[in-house]
């Protein structure tokens, strides 16, 4: 675990480091973060790294930063604005622009109420890529995160909306009722998942934050967009019909989200109406009329057209 904190760097996920000195903390110098300007320079790395092509040695301090934050797709990291952010490409033989896609869906569920990482479309040669503001850092000060998988293990609770939800109540920021409020919009979070076939919802894609306090917060969702599976199943419990993607199933436990009778079913109405516009809001967002009829297949399938008319 050391070895793999000191290789990261400074600018792996959340707050953890390794330090080269024993006086301060001091990391392991990978050199400046990329810029906006060397975003070709950046892709084409990428590139060559996907297809097995050696990169200049040279070139790769562009991508060495991001080699650490997780997820299938390449990323790099940017420095934008004196912010650090993370810099999302299409993985190769994608037949979508899905870094367009998942700057529009990130737009639209915040049309819905939910609270979203900042996002940034990319102009590349191939598509777009994705800036995504990193929430874990507020310009030189590192924040303290810890994801779902984490707190939900450590507390020897299943892997599940409602359980992440009670985690809130019980960790959660509780000045202002913070904390009741987030869980309500991790209701919302659910809902807006279900609606726009983000199957991929699993427990490394949901964050909490420490607070001064202590406490915690829920991150801004990240890495929301549609999977394009049609899977029919979310991959954290949902309800009483486990990880059913119904808004059945859904408000089946409203209660473990802090509503009263009948709240849980207005917040659904609410989420249901904002996604029942998404193809507008996809075409604003410059995404393609043949990457949105693409996915009409998926979002707009009766499986879940059908549960947006009846809500």
């Amino acid at each position: 675990m050391l070895d793999f904190l000191f290789y990261a760097g400074d600018e792996r996920f959340g707050a953890l480091g390794v330090s080269i000195s024993a006086e301060q903390y001091v990391a392991r110098a990978t050199g400046p973060l990329p810029r906006l300007e060397d975003v070709a320079e950046i892709e084409q790395a990428v590139c060559q790294v996907m297809s097995g092509e050696p990169v200049a040695e040279e070139k790769r301090r562009l991508i060495t930063p991001g080699a650490t934050m997780g997820g299938a797709r390449p990323k790099a990291l940017l420095a934008l604005n004196g912010q650090p952010w993370v810099l999302k490409f299409n993985e190769p033989g994608e037949p979508i622009d899905m870094s367009l896609v998942e700057h529009a869906t990130m737009t639209l569920a915040e049309r819905a109420g939910i609270r979203v990482a900042r996002t940034l479309p990319v102009k590349v040669r191939h598509g777009h890529a994705v800036a995504v503001q990193r929430f874990d850092r507020v310009g030189a000060r590192r924040i303290h995160a810890l994801s779902a998988n984490v707190v939900l293990k450590a507390a020897g609770e299943e892997l599940g909306y409602p359980e992440l939800a009670q985690w809130l109540r019980r960790r959660g920021v509780a000045a202002g009722g913070v904390h009741l409020e987030q869980m309500r919009e991790l209701f919302r979070r659910m809902v807006f998942n279900i609606l726009m076939d983000h199957t991929d919802d699993h427990e490394k894609n949901h964050a909490l934050l420490m607070a001064d306090s202590g406490e915690y917060e829920l991150s801004p969702a990240f890495d929301v967009l549609p999977s394009g599976q049609a899977l029919g199943f979310q991959q954290m419990r949902v309800g009483a019909a486990a990880a059913d993607s119904t808004l059945e199933n859904a408000p089946s436990e409203s209660r473990q989200f802090g509503f009263k009778k009948g709240e849980a079913e207005v917040e659904i109405k609410r989420v249901c109406t904002i996604v029942a516009g998404w193809k507008e809001h996809f075409r604003h967002a410059g995404v393609s009329d043949t990457d949105i009829d693409l996915l009409t297949s998926q979002v707009d399938r009766p499986f879940l057209a059908g549960q947006r008319k009846k809500s």
